[in-house]
């Protein structure tokens, strides 16, 4: 029996159908991007989040929290961003990278990264992290109404 490499067109099919299979069995929030990639064999998302630091960190979790595999990291970037990647696999084996960024002053100084550095992060330390900037922004809100 001969066997053939996979061409473009049935990797993207591939894709196509894990990413429908994703969508079918998780309730994600709306992605900003997606992009198939069949050269490389990964569906990559840009999270959707808005403009809201808080929602933006959470959405990312939740496409997170939908992989098998999982590993992240963040990059404190030049222009003064936080950029968070997580990197995993759809539950039937698909490679995915969903990313997202927020303000880097959004972190309110929990972050310690310089500018340009990076470093590998658990989805619990985002998580760690969303939770404290809500602590935050929350004292701030009682600060400011009271």
């Amino acid at each position: 029996m001969t066997t053939y490499p996979q061409t473009t067109s049935t990797r993207l099919v591939t894709l196509t159908e894990a990413w429908r299979a994703l969508l079918i069995e998780y309730r994600l929030p709306e992605p900003a991007v997606v992009s198939l990639e069949p050269t490389v064999n990964r569906i990559t998302i840009q999270a959707g989040g808005g403009p809201d630091p808080l929602d933006h960190l959470a959405e990312l979790l939740l496409w997170a929290y939908a992989l098998e595999q999982v590993t992240a990291q963040w990059w404190h970037t030049r222009d003064g961003r936080l950029h968070v990647t997580v990197y995993g696999r759809t539950p039937t084996g698909v490679a995915l990278k969903v990313y997202g960024a927020i303000a880097f002053a959004d972190c309110a100084g929990l972050v310690a990264l310089a500018a340009e550095e990076s470093e590998g992060v658990s989805l619990d330390e985002i998580y760690t992290l969303l939770g404290l900037l809500r602590d935050h922004h929350q004292a701030l809100t009682v600060g400011v109404s009271a």
